[in-house]
């Protein structure tokens, strides 16, 4: 496997699978393992929109992937404007994580990001290196480690959007917006 390969992986919007052997409305039951997975991401959710101070854009981020996720996996993953779509959405969270990781609170905390953030990438290129594996380890590392990683920054960080530098750019825009200056 080549450095481009994983890096076309690691950063190009996801584009789906070819499923020639499967009839054209094929969906996948709500009891496969590949849907009943997106469950770990719920409670991310929860506790990012409703803890005080609350991480509206990690529950925002974490919504979308889940909802747009469980679309494109009922779907067997086909290929369209879905699968790049979630794969957009998928790639996004994952660079929240990977900021929320690089501003983790405690060496603890940092642990536990890191071990769940390289058990994801470790998961996604070698699932997408040999597709034997995908149906059997994508639930967990793609599915389970975020939900879990989520849960972490969810848990024990604080919001991006309370950065300084966000802060003050959203007040710079704001003063903008009422002057009407550019």
């Amino acid at each position: 496997m080549s450095w481009r390969r994983i890096a076309r992986l690691l950063f190009a919007p996801g584009d789906g699978f070819a499923r020639d052997s499967l009839p054209a409305g094929a969906v996948r039951a709500w009891t496969d393992m590949q849907i009943v997975s997106h469950a770990a991401f719920v409670p991310a959710i929860a506790v990012a929109a409703l803890r005080q101070p609350a991480l509206p854009e990690l529950a925002a981020l974490q919504a979308a992937t889940l909802a747009l996720s469980l679309a494109y996996h009922r779907n067997y993953e086909r290929s369209g404007r879905l699968a790049v779509l979630e794969g957009s959405t998928a790639k996004t969270l994952f660079a929240y994580g990977a900021a929320q990781t690089y501003l983790s609170p405690t060496p603890e905390c940092l642990a536990v990001n890191s071990s769940l953030m390289l058990a994801t990438v470790g998961s996604y290129v070698v699932t997408n290196v040999d597709m034997r594996l995908y149906e059997r380890w994508h639930p967990i590392g793609l599915h389970v480690a975020p939900g879990l990683w989520s849960l972490n920054v969810a848990y024990n960080q604080e919001s991006l959007l309370l950065l300084p530098s966000v802060v003050e750019c959203m007040a710079h825009a704001s003063a903008c917006i009422e002057n009407g200056l550019p």
